[in-house]
């Protein structure tokens, strides 16, 4: 995809991965709409691309065809739409802890909007001969390890969905990429290779590495955007042989405390 003189839509836009795609977006020529659920973060969202900004909850199902509604009517036509908020799940995630409350959040933030998202999207980008989603998953949503139950979960069902929606409407002019990151260093995320957590993680980016291979990505229309490239070669490896995968997972997670919030 060409992002020159496109309308592209940045959810959870209001820091780390989300920031990143934003600006860098607007850097490539791209309108740039960007929303996030807190309203001074979307506020300087906003000011960094130069657009127009709403905080949206795209958690709750009104609130998010209404913002796409007044994107569609009253900015123009979404050629991009970005879907990059998530739930991780917090500290008690990582096993049956996890409350209903939590399951029933990462469902409706990781999973359901972008499935009400491309349910509202999809028709008029058809009619208009063709649209994008790029999705912000998680290598979480290929291979599991230690993040968080309801995390893990989510991501693979919003890989599933993904797969589902180029599969049915590939053919009809609507792309799909989903961007699989591991771990980027935010404010919110800092990882420290010093620490256990930070051993067993590996490879740390910044939003700004992100987001140059996500334009990449796009630019060559690639369904999998894998900014950690051995995250590629351990889904390989899982493939060929599922149950020595899961072996050495388990053998890995022996000595892995606690969780990572992975992103």
């Amino acid at each position: 995809m060409e992002l020159k003189g496109k309308l592209a839509v940045v959810t959870g836009a209001g820091n780390g991965i989300g920031l990143g795609l934003a600006k860098r977006f607007a850097a490539e020529g791209a309108r740039v709409v960007v929303s996030d659920i807190s309203p001074e973060l979307t506020e300087r969202a906003a000011a960094a691309v130069g657009g127009p900004a709403r905080a949206v909850d795209v958690g709750k199902a009104k609130d998010l065809h209404d913002f796409i509604a007044w994107v569609e009517a009253d900015v123009g036509p979404i050629d991009l739409y970005c879907a990059n908020p998530a739930i991780f799940s917090g500290p008690e995630g990582g096993n049956f802890q996890t409350t209903e409350e939590t399951w029933e959040l990462s469902w409706q933030v990781n999973v359901m909007s972008h499935i009400r998202a491309a349910k509202q999207l999809v028709p008029l980008m058809m009619a208009r001969g063709g649209g994008y989603f790029l999705q912000t998953l998680s290598a979480a949503a290929l291979i599991t390890g230690p993040s968080a139950v309801a995390y893990t979960v989510t991501k693979h069902a919003g890989l599933g969905f993904a797969e589902w929606l180029v599969i049915n409407y590939g053919d009809k002019g609507i792309k799909v990429s989903c961007l699989c990151p591991t771990a980027v260093q935010t404010r919110d995320n800092q990882f420290d290779p010093a620490t256990t957590m930070g051993a067993n993680i590996g490879l740390v980016q910044t939003p700004e590495e992100v987001a140059d291979i996500t334009v990449k990505g796009l630019a060559a229309e690639r369904f999998l955007i894998l900014p950690n490239p051995a995250v590629g070669g351990s889904f390989r490896k899982k493939a060929e042989d599922y149950d020595a995968w899961l072996q050495r997972s388990i053998t890995r997670m022996k000595d892995f405390r606690p969780p990572s919030p992975f992103v």
